[in-house]
C-alpha cells in the first residue's frame, strides 16, 4: 500500500520535484507519510554540525543535570572514580633506572601542587578533568608558570574558551592552518578575550568525528531522556501528594453532599425512626468510632494506586537509553536483575570504558605534562639529559571485577608458570612494580636480621607459599 501511494505521488510531481530516496532500494533511505522527517542536514564536517550556540547549550544542560539529577551525577562520578581513582602515576621509562627514580620523585614533589592557584594536586587535577569530558565534553590546560618561574597548570572550563567566528580558519574560537591544525586557542577571560598559542594549551577530549574541532558533552544523547525523567517524576509526586490526602471516599445516589455537615449522626431518641440505634450507644459499648450514614449512602476507604507499576518501568527504560554510550545501566543503578554472567559481562563491559578514558587522559593530559616538568627541569639543571628521558609508563588504579579471589588465584598461577610478568601483575592492581620489589626486599631484609638478632629461624617469621632458595644462610653467633 505504501508503495502504490508512492508511485501515485511520483505520476503527479513533476520530475524535478521527485524526491531521489524514493527509487532508493535501500528500505531506512525510503521516505514515508507513516514517519516524522529526520532532523539535520545532509551529511558535512561534524565542525558545521556543532555550531557554538549548539555546543553552548548543550554545555548548558548538561551542567544542570549533573547538578540536579542523581542518576547522572552517579553515572559521572563512577566513571571518574573508577577512571582515575586515587590517581594515574607516570613512571620513567629511560634506560638509567637511578634517573628513573630521581626523576619520578621529582614529578611526585612538583604534582602535589601543581596547579596555578596551589589548590589542587595533580590527581585532583585528572579527576576535574575526567569529569569534564562527560559533562562539557572537553578540557583546556593551559602549560604556564608561577610567581615563582616554576611549570604549572591552568585548567580551563569549556566555556573559557570559544567565540561566534564560523569559518574555514576559525571555528568556535579556535584559529587553525590551511591543514586544519590549531594554531590559537580565544580565552575569554574577565577583562576580555586573549589569543594563546596552540602549543601552551592542552585540548581533552574523546574523538569520535576527524572533522570536529570541538566537542559534545558525553551525556549529549541523555539530555532530553533524563529532563522528561524529572519533570514526570516531579507531576507524579504531585499526584501521590494529593492522593495521599484523600483518606476515604462518601458514595451517595444523588452524587453530591446535604447542606450542613459531611455525615449526619442519627439519635434514635430524636430521629423519626424511634427504632434506629444510637451510634454513642454502639461505640461505649464495643469501643471504637462508628458513623451513621443516611440510606443510600456508604462510606469506603481509598486506595491510591500511584505510583504503578507501568509507570516505574517506564521511567527503567528511560535510565536504561540514557546510559548507553557512557556507562552499562546495571552497573550505574540497579544490577539486582542480572545473575553472575550477566553481572561479568556488565563489568567487563564497564572495564574496557574505563580504559578507553584512561587512554584519552594519558595520550593527550599526562604524557604531555611530564614531558613539559621534566623537560623544564632538565633545562633548569635540576635533572640531567638521559636518552629516551621523555618515555613513560602510567599505572593505573586497580581494575574492576567481581571476582577477586578467582582472578588473583588465576594471576598467581600465571605468574609462576611465566604466561605474565611480575609487572604486569602489580600494574593490574594498580601498584609499581619497582616501588613494591623495593619494599619486598626492604621486608626480606628485616625478616632476616630480626631472626639473626634473636636466633630464631627464618621460618618461624616468614615461611614463603614457593620454594626460596636464594636465602642465604643464617649464621650462628660465636661465644
Amino acid at each position: 500500500m505504501n508503495s502504490t501511494l508512492q508511485r501515485l505521488a511520483v505520476s503527479l510531481l513533476p520530475p524535478i520535484l521527485v524526491p531521489k530516496t524514493w527509487s532508493s532500494v535501500y528500505d531506512n533511505a525510503q521516505n514515508s507519510p507513516r514517519r516524522g522527517p529526520v532532523p539535520g542536514n545532509a551529511p558535512r564536517d561534524a565542525r558545521k554540525d556543532l555550531t557554538p550556540a549548539t555546543r553552548r547549550e548543550l554545555v548548558r544542560r548538561g551542567r544542570y543535570l549533573y547538578k540536579n539529577s542523581g542518576f547522572v551525577r552517579e553515572m559521572v562520578s563512577s566513571m571518574a572514580i573508577y577512571s582515575t581513582g586515587d590517581g594515574i602515576r607516570a613512571q620513567a621509562q629511560s634506560p638509567d633506572s637511578d634517573w628513573n627514580q630521581r626523576a619520578e620523585d621529582y614529578f611526585k614533589r612538583w604534582s602535589s601542587r601543581c596547579e596555578i592557584t596551589g589548590r589542587y594536586s595533580f590527581e585532583e587535577c585528572q579527576g576535574l578533568v575526567c569529569r569534564a569530558l562527560d559533562i562539557d565534553g572537553e578540557y583546556f590546560v593551559l602549560k604556564t608558570r608561577n610567581r615563582l618561574g616554576l611549570p604549572s597548570l591552568q585548567l580551563i572550563e569549556t566555556h573559557r574558551i570559544g567565540g561566534d567566528d564560523f569559518s574555514l580558519s576559525s571555528v568556535d574560537g579556535v584559529t587553525m592552518d590551511e591543514w586544519g591544525a590549531p594554531l590559537t586557542y580565544r580565552l575569554l577571560e574577565d577583562n576580555g578575550p586573549r589569543e594563546i598559542p596552540a602549543h601552551q594549551v592542552l585540548h581533552v577530549f574523546e574523538p569520535e568525528h576527524s572533522s570536529s574541532v570541538r566537542s559534545a558533552p558525553t551525556i549529549q544523547h541523555s539530555i532530553n531522556h533524563v529532563i522528561d525523567e524529572m519533570e514526570l517524576i516531579a507531576l507524579e509526586k504531585h499526584a501521590v501528594k494529593d492522593n495521599a490526602d484523600v483518606t476515604r471516599i462518601l458514595k451517595n445516589e444523588a452524587g453530591q453532599l446535604e447542606e450542613g455537615t459531611d455525615f449526619e449522626f442519627r439519635d434514635g431518641e430524636s430521629s423519626a425512626e424511634s427504632d434506629a440505634s444510637n451510634p454513642t450507644d454502639l461505640q461505649r459499648i464495643v469501643g471504637g468510632k462508628l458513623v451513621a450514614l443516611k440510606p443510600n449512602e456508604s462510606l469506603e476507604s481509598f486506595e491510591s494506586k500511584r505510583p504503578s507499576p507501568t509507570f516505574t518501568g517506564f521511567l527503567e527504560h528511560l535510565r536504561r537509553d540514557s546510559a548507553l554510550g557512557v556507562l552499562p545501566f546495571e552497573f550505574t543503578a540497579d544490577s539486582s536483575k542480572i545473575g553472575g554472567a550477566g553481572v561479568r559481562l556488565v563489568v567487563a563491559k564497564a572495564d574496557r570504558r574505563f580504559s578507553f578514558r584512561q587512554m584519552i587522559l594519558i595520550q593527550r593530559f599526562i604524557r604531555p605534562v611530564w614531558f613539559y616538568v621534566i623537560g623544564d627541569a632538565i633545562a633548569r639543571g635540576e635533572l640531567e639529559a638521559v636518552p629516551n628521558w621523555w618515555r613513560i609508563s602510567c599505572v593505573t588504579p586497580r581494575r574492576v571485577t567481581v571476582d577477586a579471589g578467582r582472578e588473583a588465584q588465576q594471576n598467581r598461577a600465571d605468574v609462576e608458570m611465566g604466561l605474565k610478568t611480575i609487572s604486569d601483575h602489580y600494574e593490574e592492581l594498580g601498584a609499581d612494580f619497582g616501588e613494591e620489589i623495593e619494599r619486598r626486599a626492604r621486608d626480606i631484609k628485616m625478616i632476616l636480621e630480626a631472626a639473626e638478632r634473636h636466633g630464631v629461624p627464618v621460618e618461624l617469621l616468614w615461611k614463603p607459599a614457593t620454594s626460596v632458595t636464594a636465602l642465604p644462610p643464617r649464621q650462628e653467633s660465636t661465644p
